[in-house]
């Protein structure tokens, strides 16, 4: 089946794989991205330093294996395809005669890697080898004879010529079946393979036998679903049982481990690691069992490491090593929620799969997806940017849950909720849940202006719905299927729009900030005092107005001011702030407030009086516009010609303490959000206003957004401050409130 573009999809089986994950949560492998980089470019360094003149590196048994494999090593760590180390080698592979099944697999994958459409004609021969060298087992030996076969071969074969067939070459639907029968007719009871038939199981195998399956099952079509008919595809979410598939992922579930291949102990190790990430890259697995199978290689390969950058002292080892290293740290940039423990939440198996393929890396770098639980913790939800939450019917969720997935959105993540093949039982849950987790932040229809339907791909409005937390739209709501046509990826017209929309709301969900490494892991704010006991009588803690409105547009934006007080100020401050009606006895406990909004806004009376009285006698208000909207700061104004109708809110001078930093940072030049710089190109200096009272300045009110750049890199909508620009000023503005 091919997908957007032509590109042929990666299936995983009839099965709901999410099924065969342990609930328990893996244990945090002790490595970091940044270690991973430094081995990846060592590794890459020791490949390159071991080339020959002629841009090849030494062979073995079959010529031109290990130039092919550290070929695509070196493409796949980031070098460049021009690159005179790269260059030298492509053009000697393209020209290697096609006489070996693991020499002319990897010359397509190394090809396709470096230029698919320069080399089409190159990569289609050897393709068309690979199939004439099928034999009649249906497998691969190292040459095309006979009827011996072995897993290895066969697994490079059915890569190569994966391979090839995203790249737009025609592979017959015979070579695919063949190929799985013998496949599954070799895997052992207990559910792994061996070298050859079925002799004793053991990883780097067992994770071949994996990966074919997960080829075929794509090329085979498993799933039932065709057509699409009145906004719904017949079928959904029907697929044929794949029993081989869920037994070789439990065996590897079971058996893994990254120090040593599983059965084999020492042998082949790297190889075992290389074939453990081609299954879990192509499945969308981030565990087997309850191993993090990338953490956990990771970790290994950083120790095991030589001094001079090469794994074991040797190029082909190495190569697996960067290749391991390299693929499968694919930043995230979804995950599918698994809230239940049937197929409810997967009625589309292969929607994620086909929308990243046509996405590739129109984000500026490739992107992965997986499977997350419902149960699992906050953090591993904030691995990606977005959660993917879909279905026929809507899951009954806690108060907890509810509240668990508000946090998400809450610490910068993007719901995307899909009502599959548009069942009303979805959109009757989701609407629910949207009013009860978001009773200040209604669901409204995004207009044609919204930034969602213009970022990649020009679109007319498709229906989307949302809602916004400041200036963002934390939650993205299709109450019409898209999934389904991600799924089939060729139906006419719509499938190729719906990709086109897809990208556009990744694009809007990721916004400027670059996605996280995969081995960063997510540390959230703090949510009570950053010391054991209570915080001491004289620490700082920063508080926010409650009202009845818009209140609370960033959620995190007191916490990374106040981490950031404390972090480059050394500041004493408790970093949870709190949360306060200005008719609240302990209002005189907070000296420095901060009122955010995004809409029109009124506060009471006996607020209006609370609060000035509070002014009056030392206190000091941060009034902040989310995304410099008008409706805000025009409530502000005229709150404070009612409380103070003898003052005036006049802009503050260029040489005032606050922008000059005094004390503080100096902060009379700074940087603006994107959409702010498009709008005001020369705007490069800081506006603030303030008033008076009884000849001390007691409110300062910013018309550009403070609490978009204190969340945060800014995104699509925010009119506001760079966020390193918006932390200084806004601490300048907490420094002179504490010391004038």
């Amino acid at each position: 089946m091919t997908g957007g573009g032509g590109t042929r999809v990666v299936r995983v089986g009839a099965v709901s794989l999410g099924l065969l994950l342990l609930a328990a949560a893996p244990a945090a492998a002790d490595v970091a991205g940044e270690q991973v980089q430094r081995a990846i470019r060592l590794g890459v360094e020791a490949i390159r330093t071991r080339q020959g003149a002629d841009g090849t590196w030494t062979e073995r048994q079959q010529p031109g294996g290990v130039t092919c494999l550290a070929t695509l090593a070196l493409l796949q760590a980031g070098e460049r395809p021009d690159s005179d180390a790269v260059a030298a080698a492509v053009d000697h592979i393209r020209r290697l005669a096609d006489q070996h099944v693991y020499t002319a697999a990897l010359k397509v994958m190394a090809l396709v890697r470096a230029d698919a459409q320069r080399y089409k004609p190159e990569i289609t021969a050897s393709a068309q080898w690979l199939v004439t060298a099928q034999n009649t087992s249906g497998l691969w030996n190292y040459t095309p004879a006979g009827e011996r076969f072995d897993h290895s071969n066969s697994q490079f074969a059915l890569l190569g010529l994966h391979t090839a067939a995203q790249a737009g070459v025609a592979v017959p639907d015979t070579v695919w079946q063949r190929a799985l029968r013998a496949v599954v007719q070799t895997q052992s009871d207990d559910g792994g393979w061996s070298y050859q038939a079925r002799g004793p199981s053991y990883g780097s195998m067992t994770a071949a036998g994996v990966a074919d399956l997960i080829i075929l099952g794509n090329t085979l079509h498993q799933g039932q679903e065709r057509g699409f008919q009145n906004g719904a595809a017949p079928n959904c979410g029907k697929y044929r049982a794949s029993r081989p598939l869920v037994k070789g992922l439990q065996w590897l579930g079971r058996n893994f481990q990254a120090q040593s291949n599983p059965q084999r102990g020492n042998m082949h190790v790297y190889y075992w690691l290389y074939a453990a990430e081609r299954c879990g890259i192509l499945s969308g697995q981030r565990l087997y069992g309850s191993h993090d199978w990338y953490r956990e290689g990771a970790e290994f390969l950083v120790r095991a490491q030589g001094a001079g950058g090469l794994w074991n002292g040797d190029v082909v080892e190495t190569c697996f090593a960067v290749l391991f290293l390299a693929k499968g740290r694919q930043s995230l940039l979804v995950q599918k929620l698994q809230w239940s423990d049937d197929d409810a939440w997967n009625p589309d198996r292969h929607d994620l799969e086909n929308l990243l393929s046509s996405i590739g890396d129109k984000l500026g770098e490739p992107v992965a997806w997986q499977s997350v639980r419902l149960d699992a913790p906050l953090e591993d939800w904030l691995a990606a940017p977005i959660l993917y939450l879909q279905g026929h019917t809507f899951p009954q969720l806690s108060d907890q849950q509810r509240a668990k997935l508000r946090a998400f959105v809450e610490q910068g993540g993007t719901l995307l909720a899909e009502a599959c093949c548009g069942q009303a039982e979805f959109r009757a849950g989701f609407e629910r849940f949207a009013a009860a987790t978001f009773p200040e932040s209604p669901l409204h229809v995004l207009g044609k202006d919204h930034a969602l339907y213009r970022l990649l791909h020009k679109l007319e409005p498709s229906g989307l719905k949302g809602i916004d937390l400041g200036c963002r739209t934390s939650v993205i709501y299709s109450p019409k299927d898209l999934s389904c046509l991600w799924e089939q990826a060729s139906v006419p017209a719509l499938s190729a729009e719906a990709f086109q929309l897809g990208a556009n709301i990744a694009a809007y969900a990721v916004g400027r900030r670059p996605l996280r490494d995969r081995l960063d892991a997510v540390v959230l704010p703090k949510s009570a005092e950053t010391r054991p006991g209570p915080p001491p009588q004289d620490a700082f803690r920063l508080a926010q107005v409650v009202y009845d409105g818009d209140w609370r547009p960033f959620p995190v934006a007191l916490v990374r001011l106040a981490e950031y007080l404390r972090d480059e100020l050394d500041f004493d401050v408790v970093t949870q702030y709190r949360t306060l009606r200005l008719t609240d006895q302990d209002l005189h406990a907070c000296p420095v407030l901060y009122l955010a909004g995004h809409y029109e806004f009124e506060l009471s009376e006996a607020e209006r009086a609370a609060l000035a009285e509070h002014l009056r006698r030392g206190g000091f208000l941060i009034a902040d516009a989310c995304c410099g909207t008008d409706p805000f700061g025009g409530a502000v104004q005229r709150l404070l010609e009612r409380m103070f109708p003898d003052a005036t809110l006049e802009r503050l001078p260029a040489d005032h303490p606050i922008l000059v930093g005094q004390p503080g940072f100096d902060a009379r030049r700074v940087r603006y959000s994107a959409d702010v710089s498009r709008a005001k190109p020369a705007l490069d200096d800081a506006e603030l206003w303030g008033l008076r009272i009884e000849g001390r300045l007691a409110v300062v009110y910013s018309p550009y957004s403070l609490g978009c750049g204190l969340s945060g890199p800014a995104f699509d909508g925010c009119w506001g401050l760079a966020s390193e620009d918006a932390k200084r000023l806004a601490a300048n503005i907490v420094l002179y409130a504490l010391t004038h």
